[in-house]
């Protein structure tokens, strides 16, 4: 086939654009082999940290103690990320329930966070120190409550912070799984932390939560006068059709019972329930 004088040079300018188009991609794509990865994943109205090498996982919330008169006030968190300099860091964004964006200015580009869906950036921290971003997609009432620090440091104090993270999550686990019953006042305390950490966004410190969508703790029946069974359901399992997530992968026995004590006994619940590590490690057996 003989192509046309007028075809060759609409074919030339079609492959000029398509080269330089390549080259821009390549840098905005990039494909280098990262040195670490982390699976950032958004969530009403927190931010879940998977470090994917180090088996490494962190729940980012609002750090609600902050005095409006702060500079930090709604711009703090519980738990920042932790990250290295001089290392090539690539970021997987998904979603568990909205389209959310995790977005540190100084660091990478905006990408959407989409449900069922994996978006990818990149970034190399040259200099140590304090980043800040936010949320920067609607996300629904509590957007604005979506804040994220990021701490870079070195190599050296990056290796030791994963070693202790490590070491924590083995004591963790050790402590969960021993053979002890725990008191009300012990399981309450520690109760009372996994529920600021993994509920308190979406039904609030309070208990009240954000109807309809999170319904309220305090006084529901749910947690007054329910099997204390299907309460561990709903904890382990999470509940299909709802924003309601499982979390029996990410939380131990040990913290799935605080928990589960604690919204029965807050705020005025005061059923008295008390539930032992043993029994959700058997609901746990149940559901297999």
């Amino acid at each position: 086939m003989v192509l046309g004088f007028g075809a060759v040079v609409v074919l030339g300018i079609d492959l000029s654009i398509a080269g330089k188009a390549t080259k821009v991609f390549s840098l905005v794509e990039d494909t280098t082999p990262p040195e670490l990865t982390l699976k950032v994943i958004g969530s009403q109205w927190k931010w879940t940290y998977d470090y994917m090498e180090d088996d490494i996982q962190i729940v980012s919330n609002l750090d609600r103690d902050i005095a409006e008169s702060e500079d930090t006030y709604l711009r703090d968190v519980d738990n920042k990320m932790i990250l290295p300099v001089d290392t090539r860091i690539r970021f997987l964004h998904t979603a568990t329930d909205v389209l959310h964006a995790w977005w540190v200015p100084a660091l990478a580009y905006k990408k959407d966070a989409i449900p069922g869906y994996i978006n990818e950036t990149w970034a190399i921290i040259e200099k140590e120190g304090i980043y800040r971003g936010q949320c920067a997609e609607i996300c629904g009432t509590g957007h604005a409550f979506m804040p994220i620090v990021v701490e870079a440091v070195s190599k050296e104090k990056y290796a030791a912070w994963v070693d202790g993270k490590k070491e924590a999550a083995t004591a963790a686990l050790a402590e969960a799984s021993a053979d002890k019953t725990w008191s009300m006042d012990e399981l309450m305390a520690r109760g009372e932390q996994v529920y600021n950490t993994a509920c308190g966004a979406c039904h609030q410190p309070t208990g009240l939560g954000l109807p309809p969508a999170f319904p309220a703790l305090k006084g529901s029946a749910f947690t007054t006068t329910s099997e204390i069974s299907a309460h561990l359901d709903i904890i382990i399992n999470g509940k299909p059709g709802t924003a309601m997530a499982a979390w029996g992968a990410q939380l131990n026995d040990l913290e799935i019972a605080a928990v589960t004590t604690y919204e029965r006994n807050a705020w005025g619940n005061d059923t008295g329930d008390m539930v032992q590590p043993a029994e959700v490690k058997a609901a746990r057996s149940n559901n297999k």
